[in-house]
C-alpha cells in the first residue's frame, strides 16, 4: 500500500508540473504545445481518478484541468472541443458541489465559461440560460468580494449572450447591473486589474443598446467608462490593450457625433493618439501596434 501511495504522489506530482507547463506555455502563446501538455495532465488525472474514484481530490484537479484546457481550445477556435471539456468540468464541479457546498463558486465560474462558449458558437439561448445558472448560483452565495466580483462578471456575460440573441430590454437591464456592480467595486478600491477588462466590456454592451434606441448621450456616457478603463490597462498592465481602446475611442466619438458633438469625439481620439505616442517614444516599438490603430480612427473621424 505504501508502493502505491509513493506512486500517486509521484503522478500528482506530475501532474502539477504538466499544469505549469501548460500555463506558461499558453501565456507564452504556445497554444498547440499547451494543449498537449493539458492533455497529457488530463489523462493522468482520469487514471488517479479510475484508480480512486472516491477520492474528491481526484475529480477536482480534473475539473480544473479540463476548465484550463477548453481555455486553450477556446483561443485556438476549437469550441466544439473547448464546449465539450468545460461542460465535463462543469458536471464535475456538481457533482462536488453535492458532496460540499464550498465547491459551489467553481460551479458558478464553470458555467459563464460554458455559457461564453455557446455564445462563441452561436448558440445565444443556451448561453443565456448558463450565465443565469452562474450568475442566480453566485447571488445564492454569502457576500464577499469575491462572490461580488463573480456576479458583477455573470451579469456583464450575461448581458452580452442576451445581446447576441436579441433581447435587447433584458440585455440592458443586466448591463446595468453589471455595470453599477462594477462602478461599486471600483469606487472601493476592489476591482483588481486583471479584472477590470470586464468593466469596460459591461460598458461598451451597455453603449451599444442605448445607441439602438437613439439614446446617444447615455451610449456616450457608458463608452466614456470603457475609454476610460482600456486608458489605464494600455498604460499599467499592456500594450495589447491598445486594440480595445481604439475601438472603445471611435465608438465614443460615433455616439458623440450622433449626440450633435463632433469635435469633443474627434479630440478626444487626439488625445488618445498623443498618450500613445508619448508612451511609444519612452519605450520604442513597445506601442507601435496600439499607435497605428489609434491613429487609424482619427484619420477615418478627420476624414
Amino acid at each position: 500500500m505504501t508502493q502505491f501511495q509513493r506512486g500517486y504522489s509521484a503522478q500528482e506530482d506530475e501532474i502539477s508540473q504538466l499544469m505549469g507547463e501548460a500555463l506558461e506555455l499558453y501565456r507564452s502563446g504556445n497554444l498547440d504545445r499547451a494543449r498537449r501538455k493539458g492533455e497529457e495532465a488530463i489523462t493522468l488525472c482520469r487514471d488517479l481518478a479510475a484508480v480512486e474514484p472516491d477520492d474528491p481530490q481526484h475529480q477536482r484537479v480534473l475539473a480544473s484541468l479540463l476548465y484550463n484546457h477548453a481555455v486553450v481550445l477556446n483561443r485556438m477556435d476549437r469550441r466544439a472541443a473547448a464546449l465539450a471539456a468545460v461542460q465535463e468540468a462543469s458536471r464535475i464541479y456538481e457533482e462536488l458541489v453535492a458532496l460540499d457546498p464550498a465547491f459551489e463558486p467553481l460551479y458558478a465560474d464553470a458555467q459563464t465559461r460554458v455559457g461564453a462558449t455557446y455564445t462563441g458558437l452561436g448558440r445565444t439561448e443556451e448561453a443565456v440560460a448558463c450565465h443565469r445558472r452562474a450568475v442566480s448560483t453566485y447571488l445564492s452565495l454569502p457576500p464577499d468580494v469575491a462572490v461580488e466580483r463573480g456576479i458583477a462578471r455573470a451579469m456583464s456575460l450575461l448581458a452580452s449572450a442576451l445581446e447576441a440573441d436579441d433581447r435587447p430590454d433584458e440585455a440592458m437591464a443586466a448591463a446595468d447591473d453589471a455595470l453599477r456592480r462594477y462602478a461599486d467595486l471600483d469606487a472601493r478600491d476592489q476591482l483588481p486589474l486583471d479584472a477590470a477588462g470586464f468593466y469596460a466590456l459591461t460598458a461598451r454592451t451597455l453603449a451599444r443598446l442605448h445607441a439602438r434606441r437613439a439614446e446617444y448621450e447615455e451610449a456616450a456616457s457608458a463608452s466614456a467608462i470603457a475609454v476610460t478603463v482600456y486608458r489605464l490597462l494600455l498604460e499599467q498592465v499592456s500594450p495589447e490593450w491598445g486594440e480595445p481602446l481604439a475601438a472603445a475611442v471611435g465608438e465614443r466619438a460615433a455616439h458623440m457625433s450622433a449626440a450633435g458633438r463632433p469635435e469633443e469625439g474627434l479630440d478626444q481620439a487626439r488625445d488618445m493618439l498623443h498618450l500613445v505616442r508619448s508612451l511609444d517614444e519612452r519605450q520604442p516599438d513597445t506601442y507601435m501596434t496600439a499607435f497605428t490603430r489609434l491613429a487609424a480612427v482619427v484619420a477615418t473621424l478627420e476624414g
